[in-house]
């Protein structure tokens, strides 16, 4: 089996609101958390395949988690696109700076809080799933 590679960031490093936004450091502290976090889903991948392949009985019933993690894996990617755009840390609805805490809790926020809100009210208004 293939080792994933140690992904590490800076030790004494953590982004803050009094530093310019998405900063070089900054996108390069999201950049290494997002790449962490891809690695340890691939790794629970592997797990997952060989578990399956071991008890190979046809169904499994992890549709829903190989689901899970795939749309999420697809959302890193889309996060770390964006760092390559120089987009990450803006909010997709309004332009708006998302906020190094938010991100710091959920790197990845595609929304500001406002506009976060206001999906999640127009959801309920009109009864959608995601």
């Amino acid at each position: 089996m293939e080792k994933l590679p140690k992904i590490k960031s800076p030790e004494d490093y953590t982004p803050s609101e009094d530093e310019e936004y998405m900063s070089v450091k900054q996108l390069e502290y999201f950049s290494l958390k997002l790449q962490s976090i891809l690695a340890e889903l691939e790794k629970q991948e592997l797990e997952d395949n060989s578990i399956d392949t071991y008890y190979s009985d046809g169904d499994s019933g992890n549709e829903e988690l190989i689901k899970r993690r795939k749309d999420r894996k697809e959302k890193i990617k889309e996060a770390l696109e964006k760092i390559k755009l120089g987009t990450y840390g803006y909010c997709d609805g309004t332009g708006e700076e998302i906020g190094v805490e938010r991100l710091k809790a959920n790197p990845l926020a595609i929304y500001c809080i406002e506009e976060q809100e206001r999906v999640e009210k127009e959801k309920n208004v009109y009864n959608i799933n995601d």
